[in-house]
């Protein structure tokens, strides 16, 4: 283009991307990076593991661990690269008819692809087999919300209708939210989770946010949270839902907890 006397115009400013958008390759670097670390150093563990003592159920649960961490960057890659068919998960596109802020911001920072795909993924896996392999991905989604929450500001009202009104992938997801800002912590949800909890997934992230969020929590809260872990049969069921219990009943006697009371 040029101006009325034809000499060339300016060229217009291009905006520049935000810094959570040019910040991703790094982040998903280091998570690869840390996939590859963790899940060597289970197999490594499980072989020694072969020598000794430790009991087969145990031996099997941390070589599927580590096996599943080595191969998850190539899944990760696999659904980024995955032209979804008419089965597709509308994820954010179901974020926004409840929370429109929430899912403009997981649009602006470039993951409505990515989660819709690990949505429609998961959805599709069927069969007791493949139970861990849904955990995974499940694991993705609310790892990929968490750390967006970590760097962006959510409207904590609209994390709460989210969980209220969501599916089940829905629920864990504003729990991931939960996750990475604790300021985003709402007693009444993670009571709901605990008590009510649509999947054994959605219980065992309530309880990662009770406890990483514990000086977020007033002593009320902190009691009937208490209260409705300790008379929950459910939990003893998942042998991650138990361990991370227990540490949160540990937090009773903790003094160096941070309270807001």
């Amino acid at each position: 283009m040029s101006d009325v006397n034809g000499s060339p115009a300016p060229a217009l400013p291009i905006d520049a991307p935000a810094w959570t958008v040019k910040a991703r390759p790094v982040v998903d670097l280091s998570s690869r990076i840390l996939c590859l670390v963790i899940g060597g150093g289970l197999l490594v563990g499980g072989l020694v593991g072969l020598f000794t003592d430790v009991g087969e159920g145990q031996l099997v649960t941390v070589l599927a661990a580590g096996l599943l961490l080595l191969v998850m960057p190539s899944i990760v890659d696999w659904l980024g690269s995955l032209k979804l068919g008419p089965f597709e998960v509308h994820l954010v596109r179901e974020i926004a008819a409840t929370a429109r802020g929430t899912a403009n911001t997981l649009r602006r920072m470039g993951m409505e692809r990515e989660l819709d795909a690990y949505a429609t993924v998961y959805t599709e896996l069927r069969g007791s087999d493949l139970k861990a392999l849904r955990g995974a991905i499940l694991d993705r989604i609310v790892q990929r919300v968490s750390n967006a929450s970590a760097v962006q500001k959510f409207d904590k009202g609209e994390v709460k209708d989210l969980f209220k009104r969501g599916s089940p992938i829905v629920r864990v997801l504003a729990l991931g939210l939960m996750e990475g800002d604790p300021s985003l912590i709402d007693s009444g949800v993670l009571l709901e989770a605990v008590n009510k909890s649509l999947t054994g997934n959605e219980q065992f992230h309530a309880l990662k946010v009770i406890r990483d969020g514990w000086g977020q929590l007033s002593q009320a809260e902190r009691t009937e949270l208490l209260d409705a872990i300790s008379s929950n049969p459910q939990i003893e069921n998942g042998t991650a839902r138990r361990a991370v219990a227990r540490e949160i009943q540990g937090l009773r006697e903790s003094p160096w907890i941070p309270s807001n009371t």
